[in-house]
């Protein structure tokens, strides 16, 4: 339950092959995208430690507890955030609802009509990513059979579901994740640095509009109600690009590009909205390097000032999702510092402090069996549900909690 403090005195990379490793798994990750072969998923990076900082006192933390601190210093811990490439001076966005005046660049409509209709033809799940549930149905991102499904129940085997998008139809390739706002639907299509805009057509859905050229392998899309926007997160170049859309009016408009130019060149999986905060996963250094200590770092959600960084062991270092479920913070990990799956893990704590000194509980061979890679999850109806990678028998899992958010049971879906 308790992992150990990260030594001090690191040496700067361990060994040359350790480095030669990472730098090589890291062209992998950056060729193919989501997880490279089934096996493999694609993280890897250096050193790391516990603890955590307030940005107000220092930006990386006092010199003393920085461990390599030779490449890691202060100046290089950048805290600079712009605003479609301007610095930030108060709200992001504008409040009330969108009026279309003020915005990057308008969608590209794609003039289809032709609705979903085509059966899944697999019978299984290739490293699914998200499961949800949108217009009464459940979707879920099957990203290396690179498309979508939906289905009204959970009970029916697999073929039975029908194909929203996938690479035949549209180009789509290895996205991760599908949201709503109950008017429309925003996949990222994350090989082709794309958004996809899908709208209901009769009993199946339309691609209506796309989005190119949206950073470099947007990763993780969410809506969130309190500002009526969409967030899709680049997940290789440190920015989040927000989308909106008139009342009564289903054109989306790119409106912000934000540049969080400490996480650009790192690969982070996922964001978390938690009120009015913004939380980062831990990414890796896309180049090998160890410029940046493994963070989970906090901004506001309005301002994207940020508000705290929280360093993590080398051992949870390559995290996909975090998530505050009652009482407590989970979070997925796919690998360790070092791109290694061995460490894929689930774990729970009562604060995130706490995940930064090493103080979490370890709930994944508990409740998923182990020995895959925990990755989305999400909650449909008060049930929680977990996407896995590399072990098919159960590629997603439905887990339920109690009142402080502690996992009770488990349950394979699929």
């Amino acid at each position: 339950m308790i992992y150990h403090l990260y030594k001090k005195n690191i040496r700067p990379c361990k060994q040359k092959t350790s480095c030669l490793l990472s730098a090589l798994l890291l062209l992998s990750i950056t060729l193919t995208g989501c997880k490279t072969p089934q096996n493999v998923d694609p993280s890897a990076g250096n050193e790391a430690l516990g603890g955590s900082s307030s940005i107000n006192s220092s930006s990386s933390g006092d010199a003393s507890s920085i461990t390599n601190n030779e490449s890691i210093s202060e100046a290089s811990d950048n805290t600079t955030v712009l605003n479609n490439g301007n610095p930030i001076d108060g709200p992001v966005l504008s409040k009330g609802s969108f009026d279309g005046s003020d915005y990057v660049r308008e969608s590209v409509l794609t003039g289809d009509t032709s609705v979903s209709q085509n059966a899944n033809v697999y019978p299984s799940l290739s490293v699914p990513t998200d499961i949800t549930y949108l217009d009464g149905r459940y979707f879920i991102v099957d990203c290396y059979h690179s498309q979508i499904i939906y289905n009204d129940n959970l009970s029916d085997p697999l073929t039975d579901w029908t194909v929203l998008t996938d690479n035949a139809s549209s180009g789509y390739s290895l996205g991760h994740t599908i949201v709503s706002d109950g008017s429309i639907m925003l996949a990222d299509d994350t090989e082709n640095n794309r958004v996809l805009v899908f709208e209901r057509s009769g009993d199946g859905y339309t691609l209506t509009q796309i989005f190119d050229e949206i950073g470099n392998k947007p990763h993780y899309i969410v809506y969130n109600e309190g500002t009526d926007a969409f967030y899709c997160w680049s997940s290789y170049s440190g920015e989040m690009y927000i989308f909106r859309h008139k009342k009564d009016d289903t054109r989306m408009y790119l409106t912000n590009v934000v540049t969080i130019e400490r996480l650009a060149d790192t690969y982070v999986r996922s964001f978390t909205i938690d009120d009015n905060n913004l939380y980062f996963v831990s990414g890796l250094p896309a180049d090998g390097s160890s410029s940046f200590l493994p963070q989970i770092l906090k901004y506001d959600l309005i301002s994207f000032d940020r508000i705290e960084s929280y360093d993590v062991p080398e051992e949870i270092a390559g995290m996909v999702q975090l998530e505050h479920i009652g009482d407590l913070f989970y979070i997925t990990v796919s690998t360790d510092l070092y791109g290694s799956q061995d460490a894929a893990t689930m774990i729970c704590a009562s604060s995130i402090e706490d995940i930064s000194s090493g103080n979490y509980e370890t709930v994944y061979d508990d409740f998923f069996e182990g020995g895959g890679t925990p990755y989305y999850m999400g909650v449909i109806d008060g049930t929680w549900y977990l996407t896995e990678h590399r072990l098919p028998a159960h590629a997603i899992w439905s887990f339920n909690i109690d009142e402080s958010g502690a996992i009770t049971a488990s349950d394979t879906i699929y």
